[in-house]
């Protein structure tokens, strides 16, 4: 499995392919067989040595759980400490799908009662349902924003954020505020500062009112002077470092309250 003799086995075993687009993948393809899919699996029997460490107390390196055989080479190789979920790879490119459609299906219904595009939406977001769906309320977030994730093609982790053109759009971006949990911000920070980039991306966007929501009400703000540009790019909220929920069951053990007002406060 030499990588370098890749252009004489194609030449020698697709003589009349002249296509250059078609070389190039075959190329691709068997590049990743050889270095990459072939030595992984060669490797598999640290499957032994790894074991008899785990038995010993001593470390075991981690890797991602699934299928192989599913196409997720990236698992490979086996013999690994594996853990529930990649957070690097979320949102997966299924939960992109069911995200996208999320988003469709809210926005058509309240079109169909209001006869409008609502232009804020919140959306609260918790670490478990992350790992359970492998990112769908990220991917629904993202696809309000008009903003898809992009993939880096070997091990399908998430490399980035882009905008989706208006014209494929086909409506406007909506203003999404999103309210994390605490598991989530410590879990997921990296979806945070994804997260982040999208809003800022839509932000950013020199488009018409009309057609980019979030655009509109972020220079609404700086031009009222009610908050300062930087306070007027947040959409990410959530409780501090060290802190979890909203704080009322610290409320209820101190019994410093008198009546639901005080928790509302």
């Amino acid at each position: 499995f030499d990588a370098q003799a890749i252009p004489r086995a194609i030449g020698q075993t697709f003589p009349g392919l002249a296509e250059p687009g078609e070389i190039s993948e075959i190329s691709e393809v068997l590049g990743f067989v050889c270095e990459s899919l072939v030595p992984s699996l060669q490797c598999t029997t640290h499957e032994i040595k790894h074991l008899l460490n785990a038995l010993d107390g001593e470390f075991v390196p981690a890797g991602p759980s699934g299928s192989p055989t599913r196409g997720m080479a990236h698992l490979l190789p086996t013999g690994r400490n594996f853990y529930a979920v990649d957070p690097q790879a979320l949102p997966s490119f299924a939960a992109w799908e069911v995200g996208q459609g999320l988003a469709k299906e809210i926005l058509a219904r309240y079109l169909t009662e209001t006869k409008a595009y609502p232009e804020n939406v919140a959306i609260s977001v918790w670490g478990t349902a992350a790992m359970r769906t492998h990112g769908d309320d990220i991917a629904e977030i993202f696809a309000l924003l008009g903003v898809r994730p992009t993939w880096q093609k070997e091990n399908h982790r998430v490399t980035g954020v882009e905008l989706i053109p208006l014209s494929d759009l086909g409506r406007p971006r909506i203003d999404v505020t999103v309210r994390i949990s605490g598991f989530f911000r410590d879990a997921f920070p990296h979806l945070i500062t994804l997260l982040d980039e999208a809003v800022n991306l839509a932000i950013n966007a020199d488009e018409p009112f009309e057609q980019n929501y979030i655009r509109k009400h972020f220079l609404q703000d700086v031009a009222n002077k009610s908050m300062d540009e930087a306070s007027a790019r947040y959409r990410i909220f959530g409780c501090p470092p060290g802190a979890y929920g909203i704080g009322i069951l610290d409320l209820i053990e101190a019994q410093n309250w008198e009546d639901d007002s005080d928790f509302a406060e």
